[in-house]
């Protein structure tokens, strides 16, 4: 029985200290001061109530971390939302990019068309031919 109260003792002075006591191999145990148990237990009730007293912010604390994980989960999906738009407009513009440039290419095509044509007509279409200049043979 006086082995249990010494462990006993042991560990309510190490609980009060805050100590942990690491003794190497062959070594002696220190004496341990002996503790009231009066003392021991109006600590172990300071200690409780302290805990007792921070249950509520750990609570809250552990509510926003919650929300802010909620949140996090929701910003990652409007993120990827967000850029299968960004990656949808990006192709839209190369399409519009292509479009554009093969509609400058046609009107130019057209373009040309027309100047050889209208080149090649207007010479047919000519009145009578001069043989001279001002009208001397």
């Amino acid at each position: 029985m006086t082995l249990n109260r010494c462990v006993f003792a042991l560990a309510l002075a190490v609980l009060v200290s805050g100590r942990c006591l690491a003794l190497e191999p062959g070594q002696e145990p220190a004496r341990v001061p002996t503790v009231e148990p009066a003392q021991a237990l109006r600590a172990l009730q300071r200690e409780h109530e302290a805990l007792v007293a921070q249950q509520p912010a750990l609570q809250e604390a552990a509510g926003q971390a919650a929300t802010l994980a909620s949140q996090n989960q929701q910003l990652e999906q409007q993120v990827q939302s967000l850029q299968a738009q960004v990656d949808g407009l990006r192709d839209e513009a190369a399409a519009l990019r292509t479009d554009d440039r093969r509609r400058w290419f046609v009107t130019g095509a057209a373009v040309l068309a027309a100047g050889l044509l209208i080149g090649l007509i207007l010479p047919l279409l000519g009145g009578r031919k001069r043989r001279g200049y001002g009208g001397f043979r």
